[in-house]
């Protein structure tokens, strides 16, 4: 097997997602790509910037004018840490909770249609094995 390939494979599913995603989308001052931090800013109570970067694997600059874009927008919150002037806590706002609803019904068309014919078991293995060599790729974070 020719696994030099896997980066090809994953970077085109990548894009034609990104691609079909923003082509979808709707909602003012959402795109693809913040709609994934979107998304995981919903997941939390509450994130800092830096976590984001971290678990999305994302530039600092982008998550950075992105998080400026979405609290424009009124999608989410960012409140100074008392205690570390450094940090910054973001929230999800109600209008951001509506917005995920929508993102999560497009993103969960999308791969019905990429995923007609494969089996539930077979997805969930496809799934943990992708989240598998996720973990496995942190490795990698320090060279950032």
């Amino acid at each position: 097997m020719d696994t030099i390939k896997l980066g090809k494979f994953i970077g085109a599913l990548q894009r034609r997602f990104q691609t079909a995603t923003n082509r979808e989308l709707t909602l003012p001052e959402i795109n693809a790509s913040n709609a994934n931090f979107l998304l995981f800013i919903s997941e939390h109570d509450r994130v800092t910037a830096k976590q984001i970067t971290t678990e999305l694997a994302i530039n600092k600059g982008l998550v950075s004018r992105e998080m400026t874009r979405l609290e424009n927008a009124g999608y989410v919150t960012r409140v100074p840490d008392a205690t570390d002037r450094r940090a910054t806590w973001v929230s999800i706002t109600p209008k951001g909770l509506t917005a995920c609803e929508t993102i999560r019904q497009i993103k969960q068309a999308l791969w019905d249609q990429v995923l007609v014919d494969t089996s539930a078991a077979d997805v969930e293995v496809f799934f943990n094995q992708l989240a598998s060599l996720s973990e496995r790729a942190k490795v990698f974070d320090h060279l950032q």
